[in-house]
């Protein structure tokens, strides 16, 4: 029985067939989305064309989808492109969706699942076939219609497919996809269990595959287009509307920065919500008990829970959708398991991207412009964030939004006096202060170096560490990275200079710690980082902030608001801190400035943004 005698079968998650990582398949160059003109046609159907990109490498497919439904819907292929070989006279040809599910990052290995086939599809001509290779077109029909947007002609069914879906192609007979170099080469890739973690990290090769297997053209995106293509009759009035907001993210009592901002966002937003907090994958032995509020709690790394969460959403009465996002927050590699629910979900969602990586992989550039197609808009905490998303990842501009990362409203502390003596210290004892979980990024031990030097000029400057260790940083090393810090400080001679308050603080407590600071320091290692949760903080109160130049602070700090040292320059930093410490004018006036910006991030302020962009967003469901 050949391989075309056996039905189509629709995607079943418990269910399915399995096209292994041991076999080859082909991963096509990665991909661009180039605009064609919207169509005009009666059935409103938007036409947008995808193409190998690079100096070689003619389009191995060029796919037409139909996506008029919303970024988060299915788009139907329309037509499918694709190169024949001509030694063999081409029958019949079967396309396919694809999900590449189930990476196993230990065993760098992977499955690539069917979730639709077009059945077999015969080719109206045989003649179409002619000498060295030829450009084949597959036009597909929606079951309501026989007439194709492009041609009279059609050879089968529309079929569905996800954003994150790729496409392939099989024949009964032939070699598809390989195009003599006379014809500009087709490029492509192959990947198995030993070609490592990222299977758009291997070079590019020209393609010839097994008959009866597919050929994976390319993965596509399905970008939705912007709501106002759409007739502004279906424009809903949301000026005096009360929703309800599903915000997914970590939430206290886990320990983690986004948790906090998470909680910061909830207590400052005025309008109806509910909360779906994600545990990670190691939680075992700890009793975690969520408020009232959260009334899901989504298992990092079961993937079946992010399917439970979308038809949750779908099915009860919320109306927009906000993911907190930060790639390894999220299961399955680099977190794409969130791509399953967003493209799953048929409400608004609004994604706030935490991590916007400046050299990212090529995978990580697929899976962001990914998760930006399913999103309706996005919010990045700083303009570096959405520069890097419109220069880098080529989104679209006018879909995002910057909303600043939030801060208390705490009064501008000009006499430190008072604050230093609650928490029992010498009024007139300089204090300089990092705070946050402890992880080795934090490059704590450059101000220690640097405190060897301070130390002669200024002995009685004291120096506050605020805060534990990272939970899960202390699941795999424990407490490492803080024993080696007290190593250091009592190796330097820093006993009496430095103060550790190794427990996780509570906004009284660090609002406490910062007002009775001089100097705030953030010494990080990492220059793409693009948004800091303690900085802004800094910030927000009004500190004399000294920072290493990692994106967010450069954007920060500019104009005057703080000062910049190069990456792991202790003498840089040392004497900065010197200088400030001597010279309370210059502090002073940087201080002003710092907490004059910091005014337009006070929480209301950001929450404010929020519900503006929720109601923008519900504008056209």
């Amino acid at each position: 029985m050949s391989s075309w005698d056996t039905p189509p079968t629709l995607y079943n998650r418990n269910s399915v067939g399995h096209f292994n990582n041991s076999q080859v398949f082909m991963l096509y160059k990665n991909a661009v989305l180039l605009n064609i003109p919207v169509s005009t046609k009666p059935n409103q159907t938007f036409v947008r064309r995808r193409r190998s990109i690079g100096k070689v490498g003619a389009p191995s497919a060029r796919i037409y989808i139909d996506s008029h439904q919303m970024a988060g819907s299915y788009g139907n292929i329309t037509s499918v492109s694709f190169y024949a070989d001509h030694t063999c006279a081409l029958n019949f040809v079967e396309f396919a969706a694809f999900d590449l599910i189930d990476r196993n990052v230990d065993l760098n290995t992977a499955d690539l699942i069917v979730t639709y086939r077009s059945g077999p599809l015969q080719l109206s001509s045989p003649n179409e076939l002619k000498p060295y290779m030829t450009l084949i077109t597959i036009q597909l029909c929606s079951e309501k219609s026989i007439q194709n947007m492009i041609s009279e002609v059609c050879q089968g069914n529309q079929f569905p497919v996800l954003p994150h879906h790729y496409i392939g192609v099989r024949s009964d007979k032939c070699r598809l996809g390989f195009v003599q170099p006379s014809l500009n080469l087709v490029f492509g890739r192959t990947w198995t269990h030993s070609d490592g973690l990222d299977p758009f990290n291997k070079p590019y090769q020209s393609l010839n595959y097994i008959p009866v297997n597919y050929t994976i053209l390319q993965s596509i995106t399905i970008d939705s287009f912007e709501k106002k293509y759409i007739q502004q009759t279906n424009m809903r009035d949301t000026r005096t509307k009360q929703f309800r907001v599903l915000f997914i993210g970590t939430y206290p009592p886990r320990q983690c920065g986004l948790a906090k901002y998470l909680e910061d966002l909830v207590d400052n937003y005025k309008g109806s919500y509910s909360i779906v907090a994600i545990d990670e994958k190691d939680l075992k032995s700890i009793n975690r008990t969520y408020s009232n509020n959260v009334i899901f709690r989504l298992k990092e790394n079961e993937r079946e829970t992010y399917y439970t969460v979308a038809e949750m959403i779908n099915s009860q009465g919320y109306d927009v959708v906000n993911i907190q996002h930060e790639y390894g927050l999220y299961g399955g590699m680099c977190g794409e398991y969130i791509v399953n629910l967003m493209a799953t979900v048929r409400k608004p969602i609004i994604i706030t991207m935490h991590t916007v990586l400046s050299k990212p992989s090529q995978f990580y550039l697929s899976l962001t412009r990914t998760i930006a197609a399913l999103s309706t808009r996005i919010i990045v905490l700083s303009p570096v964030g959405r520069r890097l998303l419109v220069d880098l990842y080529g989104i679209d501009e006018t879909k995002i939004s910057i909303v600043h990362h939030g801060v208390p409203d705490v009064p501008f502390c000009q006499i430190l006096t008072e604050a230093k003596e609650k928490l029992g210290f010498d009024s007139k004892r300089p204090i300089m202060a990092t705070f946050g979980l402890l992880h080795r990024d934090k490059n704590i031990q450059l101000v220690l170096k640097a405190m060897k030097n301070i130390i002669e000029y200024v002995p009685n400057i004291l120096y506050l560490i605020l805060g534990q260790t990272h939970p899960l940083i202390k699941l795999h090393e424990g407490d490492s990275y803080h024993h080696e810090l007290e190593y250091n400080v009592t190796t330097f001679g820093l006993v009496n200079n430095v103060h550790f308050i190794n427990r996780y603080l509570d906004d009284k407590q660090l609002i406490s710690y910062l007002s009775a600071s001089d100097i705030y320091i953030t010494p990080y290692i990492h220059e793409e980082q693009y948004v800091s949760g303690t900085l802004a903080w800094a910030i927000g109160l009004g500190k004399a902030v000294v920072s290493t130049p990692y994106l967010y602070a450069k954007e920060l700090l500019a104009h005057g608001r703080g000062f910049l040292i190069p990456f792991n320059d202790h003498q840089a930093l040392s004497s900065t801190i010197i200088m400030l410490v001597q010279n309370q004018e210059v502090r002073d006036a940087a201080r002003h400035r710092a907490y004059k910006f910091g005014r337009q991030m006070i929480w209301p302020s950001v929450t404010y943004d929020y519900e503006n962009i929720f109601r923008n967003a519900l504008l056209y469901f």
